[in-house]
C-alpha cells in the first residue's frame, strides 16, 4: 500500500534539546492512523512539522508525494488542539469563506457548508459567530471545517478533547466515514478511542519512536486472550493443547491470560473455540473473554 507520509530521522531542536529526535515512521493511503504518546511526547510538534506551520531541525519528510518545502496544502486539513476561528464571522460564513478558498464556487461552498455543519449537528448554530461558541461547539465546528470539500490527508490532535459522550461519538463517526477515501491522522490521549478508531498506530516517547505497528499487533488481539472465571478449571488441561504457549492464573485462579500458539495468518477464533471446550469440559464456568491487552495497557508498558 501507498504510504501518504514518510518521514526520514525527521528532528526538531530547541535550545539544543530535541523535541522530536530522528523520526522515521510511514501512514499507509486510506488508513486511519493512531499517534500516541505522554505529554511533551513531540506529538504537536510532529503534527506541525508536517502541516508546513514550522521547520525541521534535520531530516525530512514526504507529504502525498511533496517534500516539506513543497507541501500540497490544497490537499491537506489540519484541525490544532487548540484551533481559534473568527470571531465575528458565523459558522456558515467562516465554513462559505473556506470552502471558497479550496477553489468552489459560493452556491457549491454553500452546499459544503451546510454539509459539514449537519454532519455535527451544528446546522441550527449557522448563524452563531466565532467568539460566542461553547467550547464542546468550537470542538465540532473545528472537525467540520477539517472536513471541509474533499482533502486526502486530514490531521486531527485531540479531535473530541472536552466534548460530551454523544458529540465525541458524532465526531468519531464522522472519522470512520471518511475511511478509505481520506488518509487521518489522530492525536489522542483517548486510548480506547485510538483502539475503536484506528488501523495502525505509533508511540512516541521523549521524541522518539517506541513503536508502529497494526491496533491488532500492539494489543496481542491475535496472540494471548483473558479469561474471566466464575468457577476455576483445570489450568494443566490447557497447558496440554498444542495451540496454547503459556497459562498464567491469577492467585484466585478466577482470572486466565492464555498465550496463543499460531501459525503467521492463522485466525485465532478456532483455537480459542478449542481453550473454551476444555475449560468447560473441566467445570470451569466462563464470564468474559477479552482478546490480547487494551491498548492503554500496552501503552503503559511501552512508555
Amino acid at each position: 500500500m501507498a504510504a501518504v507520509i514518510e518521514t526520514n530521522k525527521l528532528t526538531k531542536k530547541y535550545d539544543g534539546r530535541a523535541v522530536v529526535d530522528q523520526l522515521t515512521f510511514t501512514v499507509p493511503q486510506g488508513s486511519i492512523f493512531g499517534f500516541l504518546g505522554p505529554n511533551g511526547a513531540g506529538k504537536t510538534t510532529t503534527f506541525a512539522m508536517l502541516c508546513g506551520f514550522i521547520r525541521p531541525s534535520g531530516g525530512d519528510a514526504v507529504v502525498l508525494g511533496q517534500p516539506l518545502s513543497n507541501l500540497p496544502r490544497h490537499l491537506m486539513s489540519a484541525l490544532p488542539q487548540d484551533a481559534k476561528f473568527h470571531p465575528e464571522r458565523t459558522l456558515k460564513d467562516s465554513l462559505i469563506f473556506m470552502a471558497q478558498l479550496q477553489g468552489m464556487d459560493k452556491q457549491k461552498a454553500a452546499a459544503e457548508a451546510k454539509r459539514v455543519l449537519e454532519a455535527v449537528e451544528l446546522l441550527d448554530a449557522a448563524k452563531f459567530r466565532g467568539k460566542t461558541l461553547s467550547h464542546g461547539m468550537a470542538k465540532r465546528f473545528g472537525v467540520a471545517q477539517a472536513f471541509l470539500g474533499t482533502p486526502e490527508l486530514v490531521l486531527l490532535d485531540e479531535p473530541t478533547e472536552g466534548l460530551d459522550p454523544k458529540n465525541s461519538q458524532t465526531v468519531r463517526d464522522m472519522i470512520k466515514a471518511m475511511a478509505g477515501k481520506s488518509t487521518v491522522l489522530v492525536s489522542s490521549h483517548n486510548l480506547a478511542e485510538i483502539e475503536d478508531l484506528c488501523d495502525e498506530a505509533l508511540i512516541l516517547d521523549k521524541g522518539k519512536l517506541v513503536t508502529q505497528a497494526s491496533i491488532s499487533e500492539l494489543t496481542g488481539r491475535n496472540q494471548q486472550i483473558l479469561i474471566q472465571l466464575g468457577t476455576a478449571g483445570s489450568i494443566n488441561a490447557l497447558k496440554n493443547l498444542s495451540s496454547v504457549t503459556a497459562v498464567e492464573a491469577s492467585d484466585d485462579g478466577k482470572s486466565l491470560r492464555v498465550s496463543l500458539n499460531l501459525a503467521p495468518g492463522e485466525r485465532p477464533e478456532p483455537a480459542i473455540t478449542e481453550i473454551l471446550s476444555t475449560l468447560i469440559s473441566t467445570g470451569a464456568t466462563v464470564g468474559t473473554v477479552v482478546r490480547g491487552k487494551s491498548l492503554q495497557e500496552r501503552f503503559l508498558e511501552l512508555t
